[in-house]
């Protein structure tokens, strides 16, 4: 180990770094007042991470404080998938056939704020507190989901493809600045607490701010010039089967969506998993979760500028088969941590899963661009809205499935790595599609 004096020389010339030469060249990127769009979206950006750091990152910590087991831990993701997956349809109809789509952004992210005052108060449920913050937990996913694929297709209304590489860049980069900050405090507060009642009481706390935030960045969005697509267009089932037969002859959305939708079905399958392998078999508490999340946080902030650039050189299909390949060793990550037997086990974890995230900020970056480029200009939100479905159908179901395997094979150690190493397996396939597909369109824009 590192004497003391050394370790705070390191911590200090760190922070000097990222406060003095990246944080202002991030800042620098944006532009003067007449870009007000990229500095409007930035902020926005910054607001719903922050909202994400208090309330998504918590969840499973806010279950198992109610009483939640792996299983219940396990539908704390799923459910919120599944209702969001029931209102993705409709709610990209709805906003299709609206004037302005910024209207359905901001009423979803309003609802969103109603559901999370409400999920503040169901420890007052006595015994059917876990079950209502199941409940409400998956409410909310439906404004949310909503303002997920409304703010996509909002964003290509109002951004040109060839700013979107730039503004998604600083609205990231910022934005995992401000994870940092949040999740720092966050971990602080929650591990400084005694007892469960005042953990309890700081989710609470976390929530209704939560809720304030989101009414901030509602007055953002508000903020960002309108974009209208005149006249209130109206929506048919003959354009609903329509649009699902234009993409199902869409060859290039099909390629895309083969990729993306086996990219994550490995990825969401450990989601719980991890969560499991961190804090049952490496024993990490708040505050170690929040440093797992801090350097994470932290790798991609410094490590944006980098990919943009790539992306700016080589195209956006090009980087994304090196995140996809850092993420296929994250597993092995978890392998090599829970198979050490000494008291350095989570700082080994902390430290290998920090570099094996050095390309995660590709997925941020990329995927959305990629996804951009396949779908056609009519009924956009409703094309995407399908893309999404089939996205969330994965995020609910495979950290289920996979904590399910988990407890067939006997949920001890022995299970979690057999786990991981077909997980590793799988992801170093979805890498190869990727790079496939890159090859394939290498001479397309």
């Amino acid at each position: 180990m590192l004497p003391g004096t050394e370790k705070e020389e390191i911590m200090k010339q760190a922070l000097k770094y990222l406060f003095g030469v990246r944080i202002p060249h991030a800042l620098g990127a944006i532009p003067e007042p007449r870009n007000k769009v990229m500095r409007l979206f930035t902020y926005e950006g910054i607001l719903i991470t922050l909202i994400n750091n208090l309330v998504g990152s918590h969840n499973n910590l806010y279950a198992a404080r109610l009483g939640a087991g792996d299983y219940e831990l396990g539908l704390v993701t799923m459910l919120p998938q599944l209702v969001g997956m029931a209102v993705l349809i409709p709610g990209g109809i709805l906003t299709d056939i609206m004037r302005n789509k910024r209207n359905m952004v901001t009423s979803a992210l309003f609802a969103v704020a109603c559901v999370y005052v409400l999920i503040g108060f169901v420890p007052a449920l006595g015994s059917y507190k876990l079950g209502g913050f199941l409940a409400l937990l998956a409410l909310s996913s439906a404004p949310m989901t909503i303002y997920n694929v409304s703010w996509q297709a909002y964003f290509s209304d109002v951004v040109h493809p060839n700013g979107r590489n730039r503004i998604l860049a600083v609205r990231s980069s910022l934005s995992f600045l401000m994870g940092i900050t949040i999740t720092l405090t966050g971990g602080a507060l929650l591990s400084s607490a005694s007892t469960n009642a005042e953990k309890i009481r700081l989710h609470q706390i976390f929530l209704w701010v939560a809720a304030a935030l989101l009414l901030i960045q509602v007055y953002v969005l508000k903020k960002i010039p309108a974009q209208t697509d005149g006249e209130r267009k109206t929506f048919s089932l003959v354009e609903l089967k329509k649009a699902f037969v234009d993409l199902m002859h869409n060859r290039r959305f099909l390629g895309f969506v083969a990729v993306a939708i086996f990219f994550y079905l490995t990825w969401h399958i450990d989601w719980t998993l991890y969560f499991i392998g961190q804090t049952q078999y490496l024993g990490m508490n708040e505050a170690w979760l929040s440093y797992v999340n801090i350097a994470n946080a932290i790798i991609q902030f410094l490590t944006m500028g980098i990919w943009s650039k790539i992306n700016s050189r080589h195209g956006v299909r090009f980087a994304i088969i090196f995140g996809s390949l850092g993420l296929a060793f994250c597993p092995i990550g978890m392998i090599l941590s829970t198979s050490i037997q000494t008291g350095n086990a989570r700082l080994v974890f902390l430290i290998v899963n920090t570099i094996f995230n050095i390309t995660l900020a590709t997925t941020t970056l990329n995927i959305l661009q990629c996804l951009l480029q396949v779908i056609p200009d009519s009924n956009k939100t409703l094309n995407i809205s399908i893309y999404t479905a089939l996205v969330m159908l994965s995020n609910g179901i495979m950290p289920f499935v996979g904590v399910s395997i988990y407890q067939m094979m006997g949920a001890d150690l022995r299970a979690l790595h057999t786990i991981f190493w077909v997980i590793f397996v799988f992801r170093l396939i979805a890498t190869g599609l990727w790079a496939l597909r890159w090859w394939v369109l290498r001479r397309e824009n």
